[in-house]
């Protein structure tokens, strides 16, 4: 979720899932922040190549942003959703702008519609975008009866007819803040021009004694009806409140988004976990589902690391993956995809967060050689990583992917999927695969981050949070890349720069945690990949002095554009 520090008046509903017999590491875990006090602020055209595939060019979504007192910056954690015809498209992020105003008080400007999960759209392409603001909150009037604000932790998805967007959220009430669980936006284009029709919302059964968070939307590109929730459970164990290490849950539409049925249980909190109430045991969080060709539904999700009493967690984590065969009603057995070295606390030099999720995705191939091949993607760094906490961790990260034929049973060896990387220097992270219906493509969009010196610029001084900085002489130099397969996921081809900028996470000014959020996005639909992501590029002034912000851009990716 998005989070902000520091401001006075400032206030969360968050405050119910941080409660005060949990430790402080615990809260680390999954509670709230609040925007930045200005001491923790950071110190500082189409092409193509031998690969084949050429890269649009890369365009602003969102639009200008203002510093205090007229806004918040920040724009990030991406998602996008585009229609069959290739030409109609929202893109989804965390808003910094949502904190301005009711229902969290912080004072500056709110934009309107407000909301902490912003939107754009185009009717061309992704040529040009129009911010639409966030999900006008009093949509939630209609169907609950109340205002439905987000919250973040954005998620899109097209239905299999490609006229209804589904965008997933986190929400609040706009009038209390009290905590709603999920809610779920539809929308359509007329005449050029997007907009948010009505809103869902649901949450756990337990009320506030659970508390949902890292929510994932999947359609059934069979069946416009079907669409399904996965997210995190952090629920109460022992009679205390919202004090899990997190299940995986599901819950599914059969009526396109009208109602709402479960939750489901795809993986079961982990028995360390009940065994000790919540206060000591492994995480399970990041989860993303996926229909396959006949309506079968998979979640993919992370498990691990695992924590001692003393809340220092393991350097080890895994990847599971879970199969339903009743359009998400029930769940089988979890089965573990790989093992791998946690990034978790490997985290870019430039992420202003601690702690980093091990965030794998997962797409179905449908048609060709391979239909119904299940494809995995996910990162692992190169050596067993501990908190170094102050300290810069060099350690590389790379990403790898891993398919199964048989209907998640079992696993490929998992394949790193752009080369090898050096054992420190380099981290590749947040993949996302997607598929082409088009041509049995396999596509991996993700970060990659030359972690290094920059010759005549200022050490990297990055707040984490807790009053402590992250201090030292590289820099996280990162671009947006793109990986093809046309055998399976087997092999791939050469890796594409998507970015036509490298940013600087470490000069990028941000008023919000974590400053580029927790995953990008991307989809395919024919054979052109659509990516957006967090990019610095761009500048404004800030006391009359130039700034980097964190803003969302968008590009495709295809053959002979």
């Amino acid at each position: 979720m998005i989070g902000l520090v520091a401001v006075p008046a400032f206030s969360t509903t968050a405050a119910a899932n941080s409660p005060g017999s949990r430790p402080a590491w615990k809260q680390e875990l999954f509670a709230t922040p609040g925007p930045l006090d200005p001491s923790e602020q950071g110190n500082q055209a189409p092409f193509g190549d031998g690969s084949g595939l050429h890269v649009g060019a890369n365009v602003r979504v969102n639009a200008p942003q203002k510093p205090a007192p007229d806004g918040f910056l920040g724009r990030s954690e991406t998602t996008i959703a585009v229609a069959d015809d290739g030409l109609h498209m929202v893109a989804g992020w965390n808003d910094a702008q949502g904190f301005c105003g009711p229902p969290f008080g912080a004072a500056c400007t709110p934009q309107t519609p407000s909301g902490l999960s912003g939107y754009g759209f185009s009717a061309d392409g992704g040529a040009t975008w129009t911010d639409g603001g966030a999900p006008d909150p009093a949509l939630g009037f209609a169907s609950v009866g109340f205002p439905v604000f987000t919250r973040g932790d954005p998620w899109l998805a097209a239905d299999a007819d490609g006229h209804t967007f589904l965008y997933a959220n986190l929400a609040v009430r706009g009038d209390t803040g009290e905590d709603l669980g999920v809610s779920v936006h539809r929308g359509a284009f007329a005449r050029g021009s997007f907009s948010w029709q009505d809103v869902r919302v649901f949450n756990s059964p337990n009320g506030a004694n659970d508390f949902y968070d890292k929510e994932a939307i999947a359609t059934d590109s069979e069946d416009a009806a079907n669409a399904v929730v996965s997210l995190t459970n952090f629920q109460a164990l022992c009679g205390i409140a919202q004090n899990g290490f997190g299940q995986i849950e599901v819950w599914r539409t059969r009526d396109g988004g009208n109602t709402w049925l479960g939750p489901a249980i795809a993986g079961p909190e982990q028995a360390d976990s009940v065994a000790n109430c919540g206060n000591a045991g492994t995480l399970q969080q990041s989860s993303v589902p996926v229909f396959g060709p006949n309506g079968e539904v998979f979640v993919t999700w992370q498990v691990g690391p695992t924590f001692s009493l003393d809340g220092v967690p393991s350097t080890n984590a895994a990847i599971f993956a879970a199969r339903s065969l009743n359009g998400g009603k029930t769940f089988g057995a979890p089965v573990k995809v790989a093992d791998i070295n946690s990034m978790r606390q490997d985290s870019p030099v430039g992420y202003n967060r601690a702690r980093i999720n091990d965030h794998p995705r997962i797409a179905v191939l449908t048609g060709g050689d391979h239909d119904g091949r299940v494809l995995v993607a996910f990162p692992s760094a190169n050596a067993p990583t501990s908190s170094p906490g102050t300290a810069q961790n060099l350690v590389s990260v790379n990403l790898f992917l891993s398919f199964s034929d048989d209907g998640g049973a079992t696993w490929s060896k998992p394949k790193p999927i752009a080369g090898s990387v050096p054992a420190n220097g380099v981290k590749r992270f947040w993949p996302v695969v997607t598929v082409s219906p088009g041509d049995a493509s396999v596509n991996v969009v993700y970060y990659e981050s030359l972690e290094q010196a920059v010759p005549g610029a200022p050490a990297c001084n990055i707040a984490i949070g807790g009053g402590l900085r992250r201090v030292g002489p590289a820099h996280s130099l990162v671009n947006t890349m793109l990986v093809r397969s046309k055998d399976g996921g087997r092999t791939f081809g050469d890796p594409v720069t998507v970015s036509s900028v490298t940013s600087d996470w470490c000069a990028g000014t941000t008023n919000i945690r974590p400053n580029f959020g927790d995953y990008i996005g991307a989809t395919t639909v024919g054979t052109t990949t659509f990516a957006v992501w967090a990019d610095s590029r761009e500048t404004i002034l800030i006391g009359g002095t130039p700034r980097n912000v964190v803003d969302v851009f968008f590009a495709p990716v295809g053959e002979g554009q």
